[in-house]
């Protein structure tokens, strides 16, 4: 029995593999290597939606910025264009060529802000853009008159022009 006793542990032995301290050692290397490259990946990640969240913040408050001005600039235009009708008015009524300029000047620093007249007189009726102010004999749906000027800012209607339409009057 003995000698099966010695023949069971020599087998053990054999099937063992020695333990080195030095392949522990690089194995806990590796270990703290992939820990480091796995916490360099996340903090990479951090990184990178950090500064795309402060490029994307910049940005919005750099269009929150040019809305405020364009803001701005839209009701000190508004608060303006009575002025400019009343002018217009009393160019009806009088042939002066100052105030002819000074209209032309008013019109030019609407238009070096970002506010052109529309053109509508001779075009069809659109309320997006226009209000009726009064129906008259004429082609059916198209503008016969501009009474006020209507203007757009920046793509936007800044104040719809007041008009006369067409309409065919059936007899």
């Amino acid at each position: 029995m003995n000698k099966k006793k010695d023949k069971n542990m020599m087998e053990l032995e054999d099937t063992l593999m020695p333990i080195d301290v030095n392949d522990l050692q690089v194995e806990n290397k590796n270990k703290e290597l992939e820990e480091c490259m796995e916490k360099t990946i996340l903090s990479e990640n951090l990184y990178k939606r950090a500064l795309a969240d402060y490029q994307n913040l910049e940005k919005r408050m750099r269009e929150e910025r040019i809305e405020w001005i364009r803001s701005g600039n839209k009701v000190l235009m508004l608060s303006l264009l009575p002025i400019l009708d009343t002018l217009q008015m009393a160019n009806k009524h009088v042939d002066n060529q100052g105030l002819k300029l000074s209209i032309q000047q008013f019109l030019d620093v609407l238009k070096d802000e970002g506010a052109i007249r529309m053109q509508v007189e001779g075009k069809d009726f659109d309320p997006h853009i226009m209000e009726c102010v009064d129906t008259v004999e004429g082609d059916d749906g198209k503008v016969i008159e501009e009474v006020r000027l209507g203007f757009m800012l920046h793509d936007k209607v800044l104040r719809p022009s007041n008009v006369k339409v067409g309409k065919k009057i059936i007899s």
